[in-house]
């Protein structure tokens, strides 16, 4: 078995393509067809939690206000308010750029690999293009047409 790429993401062989992600996903080279390479800009999803935790304090802030009096009702709402307004700005300007290649296996239309970094992603493909070359049958001298 010949191995093209060994990283702590992905590994290429001339049989295998390992995506290991936080569930690993292991595809065939052979049966990988129509292979495309897509840059994707992805929203950052730390502010959506943040949004999230805006809107329980919000919740916290009503009871504050009914149980321990408007003082403290007024600052959990005041906190809640700022983490809402920088949640919402930071997600307008806090976009992820990633790197993912596109591929059918088994008739399906899958992403079979995806990195924020465009170098490893870069040496991951060109390993699998080798990958994909070698496993080709050999062309013989009779292919060749004669002028």
């Amino acid at each position: 078995m010949r191995i093209y790429y060994r990283g702590p993401d992905a590994v290429v062989t001339d049989e295998r393509f390992v995506w290991r992600a936080a569930a690993p996903r292991i595809f065939a080279v052979r049966e990988l067809h129509h292979i495309g390479l897509v840059r994707a800009d992805v929203a950052d999803r730390r502010s959506d939690v943040a949004l999230v935790a805006a809107a329980g304090m919000v919740a916290g802030a009503a009871a504050a206000w009914v149980m321990v009096g408007p003082v403290l009702g007024a600052a959990l709402g005041f906190v809640a308010a700022v983490t809402a307004v920088v949640a919402v700005t930071a997600r307008r300007l806090r976009t992820v750029r990633m790197w993912q290649v596109r591929a059918t296996y088994h008739g399906v239309v899958t992403m079979i690999y995806e990195s924020p970094d465009a170098r490893v992603f870069n040496q991951v493909t060109r390993a699998l293009r080798r990958a994909i070359e070698d496993g080709r049958p050999a062309q013989t001298g009779r292919d060749l047409a004669v002028a």
